[in-house]
């Protein structure tokens, strides 16, 4: 993948999708939406996205909710949204709704994507668990590396994994959204 920050939600998504296979992570269909929502819920907490919202945002970017199955189970999920510059613009003001996004804070196919915005991540099994933080931690490095990766950890594992694996920091002026620069920047700077 070329190392700019001019890709569009289209080039985005297709690196994605190429980089969750390698980790056996598929795009959700209308069934296993429903599905990763009720896992997620039962593990994150019932506060979280609509299965609504995450199927209307997945239709959208074409790239937002991947999981993982052992054998026939559904045992996954990473859920995700593809921000576009207003997206962007509206974590940053504390303005992003991250239970149910507004479609212009969604990047399209043919948009820059400005910013990557962390959904969720939940597992049964451990090693599901960390084939998907696998993969999420695999797509920071490439997929979206160019562009800021935000998150809100909700649960005390989350916090951890975020802050201490994957070395997130607080957004200053947030309540609870942690984020990461872009890596190649890092790396370029280093």
């Amino acid at each position: 993948m070329k190392h700019n920050q001019n890709l569009t939600g289209r080039e985005v998504a297709r690196h994605i999708r190429e980089d969750l296979l390698g980790f056996d992570l598929q795009p959700a269909d209308a069934d296993a939406t429903v599905q990763a929502r009720e896992l997620a819920a039962r593990l994150i907490g019932p506060e979280i996205v609509s299965a609504e919202a995450l199927r209307r945002v997945q239709d959208q970017a074409k790239a937002a909710l991947f999981v993982a199955y052992e054998g026939d189970e559904l045992t996954g999920v990473l859920a995700f949204v593809l921000l576009s510059r207003a997206g962007l613009e509206a974590v940053l003001r504390g303005a992003f709704n991250a239970s149910s996004p507004s479609p212009a804070h969604v990047a399209n196919p043919e948009e820059i994507v400005c910013g990557f915005y962390g959904w969720g991540v939940a597992a049964t099994t451990k090693p599901t668990a960390k084939r998907v933080i696998e993969a999420a931690h695999a797509m920071g490095g490439h997929s979206v590396a160019h562009i800021p990766y935000f998150a809100r950890p909700t649960t005390e594992a989350g916090h951890r994994l975020m802050r201490e694996r994957m070395n997130f920091v607080d957004l200053p002026g947030s309540d609870g959204i942690v984020w990461a620069p872009p890596s190649i920047m890092q790396v370029e700077a280093a």
